[in-house]
């Protein structure tokens, strides 16, 4: 997270991002996102992480991924080569980061900007 201008005292661990947004006023209509990207006042931003990711929504997360794959190439599931806990928080997290760069529109390449940083910092190195 520090390679993305993340201190420490930017990441907040919350219960229900959704019940936290709620409270700040913030609209954020899915109950179980993973996590989320805040800008702050000011400058900056900060993430915050529910504190207890279901299995049932890691897995939503994953099978959407599976979809959005392909709709590029029917033959890769980009999901399958996350295969541990921390390969699937790092894409979640890179994913939402990503949703904040100007060049990046939709899932689609959000998907592809998390996958191209994953293979830059070696996730898929045997």
């Amino acid at each position: 997270m520090e390679q993305y201008c993340l201190l420490p005292e930017d990441i907040v661990f919350v219960e229900s991002i959704a019940d936290w947004c709620r409270e700040q006023g913030i609209p954020e209509p899915d109950k179980e996102k993973p996590l989320k990207l805040i800008a702050k006042q000011g400058s900056g931003c900060m993430i915050l992480i529910q504190e207890f990711i279901s299995d049932t929504a890691m897995k939503a997360r994953m099978n959407a991924l599976s979809i959005r794959s392909q709709l590029i190439n029917v033959a890769v599931d980009r999901s399958s080569s996350l295969d541990s806990n921390k390969k699937k928080l790092a894409y979640l997290f890179l994913c939402e980061y990503a949703t904040s760069l100007p060049n990046v529109q939709d899932e689609l390449q959000a998907d592809d900007w998390a996958f191209t940083e994953m293979e830059r910092q070696g996730f898929f190195k045997q």
